[in-house]
């Protein structure tokens, strides 16, 4: 189950663009709520709040509480648009009301585990390639993980997780799965170091003919 998070906001009138810069220079994100068979509620909400909201992995991924002139809703977070010369700068942000009986889709991070004890990386000297890293599921707001762990403690080198290797919580799919798509599709492998092979290249490269560094020492000395 994901953190109970708790956002801040207050209603607007629907604004003109003038107004809406004005609001942005008072330090002020506009906003809009939607879903649920309701209408849209026009929102504003402090900018450096929002700001460091989204810098919490959680924000992006859980149900949020909602608080708009003190009442409170249940929403996910769906969009946000940040200044095109300044990605510290929130222009707009986007909520989606949820309804307890009817499920949603959201992206959902992967947290790695393991990787002390797997022997892929410490007896065969493998490298972790993390091909996934976040998943989209669908379930009822109340199945929502926060996150979906991945342990890769008992892989050794050449091993791959795919979809079907994941240990979803319970009500919990995994979008692609069930729109039809690749269960085997890969998540996290454990391949070979490329620094030895690199090293071989870099000796086998050819080195200089004695004529051409002669040439070049003699332009040198010119200068």
């Amino acid at each position: 189950m994901s953190k109970h998070l708790v956002v801040e906001a207050d209603s607007r009138e629907r604004n003109g663009t003038s107004a809406v810069r004005r609001m942005r220079h008072e330090g002020l994100v506009p906003g809009v709520v939607y879903g649920a068979d309701e209408d849209n509620a026009n929102i504003k909400m402090d900018h450096n709040k929002i700001l460091h909201a989204l810098g919490n992995e959680a924000f992006h991924s859980s149900i949020l509480e909602l608080k708009i002139d003190g009442a409170s809703e249940k929403v996910v977070l769906r969009d946000y648009q940040v200044h095109p010369a300044s990605d510290v700068r929130i222009i707009h942000i986007d909520f989606q009301r949820v309804s307890r009986k009817e499920k949603l889709s959201m992206t959902v991070p992967l947290h790695f585990t393991g990787e002390e004890e797997c022997d892929g990386i410490k007896l065969d000297g493998g490298l972790v390639s993390h091909i996934m890293n976040d998943l989209d599921v669908v379930c009822l707001p109340a199945d929502l993980p926060e996150y979906i762990e991945v342990s890769i403690a008992d892989m050794r080198l050449g091993d791959t997780q795919t979809l079907a290797d994941l240990k979803l919580p319970e009500g919990v799919e995994s979008q692609i799965v069930i729109s039809g798509g690749d269960e085997h599709q890969a998540v996290v492998h454990i391949g070979a170091p490329q620094a030895a092979a690199a090293v071989e290249i870099d000796d086998e490269a050819p080195e200089a003919p004695a004529e051409e560094a002669d040439s070049d020492e003699g332009e040198s000395t010119e200068e």
